[in-house]
């Protein structure tokens, strides 16, 4: 049901919270390392919160339409805003990896952002556009510019020697995992809309929520952060949105696609 997931959005913020209260007071900043606790009880508690987030809309599905065609205009802008700032902060990246001399890693940042730039041009023109239908984005940019994740995801096991007490860096190749199912499942509701799962849509939105958005806030907002630690805020914020569009208005999804 959208309430359940209205809920479960909101239920997010206080495990934010929590995050920010175990950061701030347990963490040694300037490491990374804990100074009080166990770290197993850390990555229970997030491992519970994304096991909820997969239940939750699992059971919450109900269409993937609204994503290929936003009803309200509400709709439409809680869908594009979080898709335009995330594709700004991607282009920063982009652009600051080019002039640092990563071409490679930079072009992957800028073409994210073009995709994440036409989805919200996408989403905002159809919801003002009323019912006039908007041509789907190219696919092809969508998965060029889902790219990006892959390569962190690589980066992250070739450079990143932390260790499990680390909780921030290890935590990052979960959240890069989550962002590209997110844009995955959302790249099919948006190019191949008889074909998408509004199962999908809501999981990988509501698990975005959890490790892109509650996770990471709190460590953009007490340590140094980068165009690119804010972009994945950005896109938690997207799939929450992406979650709500598609949860069922009745009491249970009955026809949703698995």
């Amino acid at each position: 049901m959208r309430k359940s997931v209205a809920v479960f959005l909101l239920a997010g913020v206080a495990f934010c919270a929590a995050r920010w209260a175990d950061l701030a007071l347990f963490t040694d900043l300037e490491t990374g390392l804990l100074k009080e606790g166990q770290v197993w009880l850390r990555y229970a508690a997030l491992f519970a919160w994304a096991a909820a987030a997969l239940a939750a809309g699992h059971f919450s599905a109900g269409s993937a339409a609204p994503l290929d065609a936003p009803k309200t205009r509400r709709a439409a802008f809680a869908l594009s805003v979080p898709a335009f700032t995330a594709g700004v902060f991607y282009l920063g990246r982009g652009l600051l990896d080019i002039l640092d001399g990563s071409f490679l890693y930079g072009a992957l940042g800028v073409l994210c952002a073009l995709w994440l730039g036409v989805l919200g041009q996408h989403w905002l023109v159809g919801g003002l556009g009323g019912r006039r239908r908007e041509a789907a984005p190219p696919a092809w940019l969508g998965v060029a510019g889902s790219l990006v994740f892959v390569w962190d995801v690589l980066a992250s096991f070739m450079t990143n020697g932390s260790s499990w007490h680390r909780t921030i860096p290890t935590s990052a190749v979960w959240q890069q995992l989550a962002a590209l199912l997110l844009l995955a499942a959302v790249l099919r509701a948006v190019c191949l809309p008889g074909a998408a799962s509004p199962k999908s849509v809501c999981r990988c939105g509501l698990l975005a929520y959890i490790l892109c958005f509650a996770w990471q806030l709190p460590r953009c907002v007490l340590l140094p952060a980068a165009p690119g630690d804010w972009a994945l805020v950005a896109l938690g914020l997207l799939g929450g949105a992406c979650a709500l569009a598609c949860a069922s208005p009745k009491q249970r999804g009955l026809h949703a696609a698995g």
